[in-house]
């Protein structure tokens, strides 16, 4: 339930009818739902024409009717497979992510689900430009759905740094674990600039280089009081697993993923002027090369404010 309300949370759930979009709003049905309200919804995207090229052959009406009708009729279809607590529907003309990032502000969405690959394939899909728009206009999180597991994850790798975005991730995972039970495994990828300057550091003050079991103690602090923090949030922890590893921060998580088997990632996106920017490039690196769902958590626009 949304804090606050009485009313179960919204999920918006994109669809455009390629099997990625059908599968991704069936497989968190499956899991997600079990108190919260569905949005099915699908954007129609119309040619765009300008000049004389649009006077002359202007889109017919009954065209964008008929389409709109059998947008809705097929929305119904799959809504009535889906089991929800309650399923309504969504079909607007315009850029799939325009749409999407309104309807889900309309109605409060606390959640906006998408298939990784649309209808024309792996590269015009729900990735790149589209997921961009959306965690950018959008105020709630946003899962992209890829190689779906068997009913509700059971291992979420979630990558961790200390920013204003961490309680977030933090919220999220604790309500990801009460609706899967999943085992989450922190991990905090310290860069090569950040080793390089405590190696450097540590030379500097004992003439000699640290080992590698030294530098695992000198990272121990940070591990366990990850760890402590998804304790205290209220994940038992007999289910949270802690590391930190060393190197390039995308393949660092990817490597992760695959280690611990992995079945959904959680990264975050700041508010303010860098979330206006494209996602950063670790992000989008583990979003194109994940081949599980992603988690893009949104720090709200709120948490800027003095």
């Amino acid at each position: 339930m949304t804090e606050g309300t009485n009313r179960p949370d919204r999920i918006v759930i994109g669809v455009d009818f390629s099997p990625s979009s059908v599968a991704a709003a069936k497989w968190v049905s499956c899991w997600v739902t079990r108190c919260s309200e569905l949005v099915l919804v699908h954007a129609l995207v119309v040619p765009e024409m300008s000049g004389a090229l649009a006077s002359r052959l202007p889109m017919p009406e009954l065209l964008l009717a008929n389409a709109k009708n059998g947008a809705e009729r097929r929305l119904r279809e799959l809504g009535a497979t889906l089991g929800a607590h309650a399923i309504s529907i969504e079909v607007h003309e315009g850029r799939p992510a325009d749409v999407i990032a309104r309807v889900a502000q309309a109605c409060n969405a606390d959640l906006i689900v998408v298939g990784k690959h649309g209808e024309a394939g792996i590269h015009r899909g729900y990735t790149g430009r589209t997921t961009d728009h959306l965690v950018r206009a959008s105020s709630a999180s946003v899962l992209v759905s890829d190689g779906f597991p068997e009913g509700a994850p059971q291992r979420i790798l979630v990558p961790v740094t200390r920013s204003s975005i961490t309680p977030y991730i933090i919220d999220r995972t604790r309500r990801l674990f009460e609706l899967s039970q999943a085992e989450i495994f922190l991990v905090h990828v310290v860069g090569s600039a950040v080793l390089g300057h405590v190696m450097t550091m540590s030379a500097i003050r004992s003439g000699q280089d640290l080992s590698p079991e030294e530098v695992d103690e000198v990272f121990s602090e940070d591990r366990e009081g990850w760890k402590r923090e998804l304790v205290n949030a209220g994940i038992p922890e007999a289910k949270v697993f802690a590391e930190v590893t060393f190197g390039e921060v995308s393949e660092g998580i990817i490597h992760a993923a695959a280690q611990h088997h992995a079945d959904m990632i959680v990264v975050g996106s700041h508010a303010g002027p860098t979330r206006r920017l494209l996602l950063g490039s670790a992000a989008s690196a583990v979003l194109r090369e994940a081949g599980v769902p992603v988690l893009i958590v949104v720090e709200p626009e709120s948490s800027l404010r003095p």
